[in-house]
């Protein structure tokens, strides 16, 4: 009886390491969907058309991703482009959902009609990101269009709340330093 007892404790104090470590790896799309979590600003090649040929290219945006409660890939976000003060719109805000899944950034925006439902689905494949930049190609489903975009980290639910930033290696992080009105950044 005593051998068993002895068995058993060893068997006991050899497996409890194995108890708990129950902790899994975070996927990379995991991984993806918590540093793209936040507010972002920066600039993307997009401009709008009017009808009498008149066209406005963006001075800047401004993009926020939140994850879902309960979810570690999805979220939704606001989408804000600003234009020239001589444009008929000085900024166009668009809400969506967004998802990542196999290392790309789904992005639907909402619309109020069935008739555009389908433009408003475009993905970010092509992309660098950290902790305090977010550059790449954000592009149609189909990719037959697609434009640049450069983002700044500006803010984050996360606990980085001072980015050690060199953007683009042009500038370092200062907390007075906004590089957004700063008219050599771009």
């Amino acid at each position: 009886m005593k051998k068993l007892s002895k068995l058993l404790l060893l068997l006991l104090i050899g497996t409890t390491p194995f108890l708990f470590s129950g902790c899994n790896q975070p996927t990379d799309d995991e991984i993806l969907a918590m540093l793209v979590d936040g507010s972002w600003d920066g600039k993307m090649d997009i401009s709008y058309k009017l009808e009498n040929g008149m066209t406005y290219n963006s001075t800047g945006s401004h993009v926020q991703f939140w994850n879902d409660l309960n979810s570690t890939t999805s979220g939704h976000g606001k989408w804000c482009n600003t234009f020239p003060e001589t444009a008929p719109y000085t900024s166009l805000s668009y809400e969506f959902t967004w998802e990542a899944k196999d290392k790309v950034i789904y992005i639907h925006f909402k619309t109020d009609t069935d008739e555009y439902s389908e433009k408003a689905n475009v993905k970010i494949g092509t992309y660098y990101i950290n902790a305090g930049k977010f550059t790449g190609k954000i592009s149609t489903m189909d990719d037959t269009k697609s434009t640049d975009f450069k983002f700044i980290h500006t803010s984050s639910p996360w606990e980085w709340d001072y980015y050690v930033i060199y953007p683009w290696d042009v500038y370092p992080f200062y907390p007075w330093y906004d590089p957004w009105y700063d008219p050599f950044y771009w």
